[in-house]
């Protein structure tokens, strides 16, 4: 078991093991979250070679908090992001840094995937009547897959050539932070709206059949994400 993934599991676990007693008795929540994400850095970069050209993706994420006390808590965040892949922009950078091609590239690509499982503490904060805010400081698993793609284009003296990029799956430590502004709306259910930072640097490992290279990539991404919670 990889150390972040084991030291996700042993937040999970102290957290379960509050007594229901005292988390009843405070700010303890459970809720869902669906919003966009915006890929940043070397992510969205479209910089030849080294960019992700990752566009606009969209996030959806659940997570729970155990309180303590009223203002300091520990929790859980989980959540599936997916980008699209500017192939337009892509394509058009390969044919003018690749002088052996004869025509523009046709390309087709899937999105990139990214997923994080994070474990931290959360901090709550009295703003007014009916209106609350969150801080959390969070780390654990991010789980990057890379897009798979399709290529074609005239390459001098060989022709009309085809070719197939595999995406690559890595698993490595990020980290996350964010705050929300929530709005009781009932005893027990907030509405809120939360902006989240998550970092994360996976490498990315090709097979050309002849060798295989990495790439890595630094993957800062923003959410803004409407929510709502549960609390008990």
């Amino acid at each position: 078991m990889t150390n972040p993934l084991r030291i996700l599991f042993i937040l999970i676990a102290f957290s379960f093991s509050l007594t229901n007693s005292m988390a009843q008795k405070h700010n303890s929540f459970a809720g869902i979250r669906l919003g966009y994400a915006l890929p940043m850095g070397q992510f969205a970069s479209h910089d030849y070679g080294t960019g992700g050209y990752a566009l606009l993706g969209k996030s959806i994420g659940g997570e729970a908090a155990w309180f303590l006390t009223p203002k300091i808590g520990f929790g859980i965040d989980v959540s599936v992001n997916s980008f699209g892949f500017a192939t337009g922009f892509y394509a058009e950078d390969m044919k003018e840094n690749s002088p052996e091609l004869e025509s523009p590239v046709e390309m087709l690509s899937g999105p990139y995937s990214v997923r994080t499982f994070m474990g931290g503490v959360y901090y709550s904060l009295y703003i007014a009547p009916k209106f609350s805010s969150t801080l959390k400081l969070m780390a654990g698993l991010l789980t990057a897959q890379s897009p798979d793609q399709f290529h074609g284009a005239q390459i001098y003296v060989q022709g009309k050539n085809y070719w197939w990029k595999t995406g690559s799956l890595d698993r490595t430590f990020g980290f996350l932070t964010g705050a929300s502004i929530e709005y009781q709306v009932f005893e027990h259910v907030d509405l809120l709206l939360q902006a989240d930072f998550a970092y994360g640097e996976p490498a990315f490992v090709y097979d050309t059949g002849l060798e295989l290279y990495t790439e890595n990539m630094k993957m800062p991404v923003f959410k803004l994400l409407p929510g709502i919670n549960i609390r008990f």
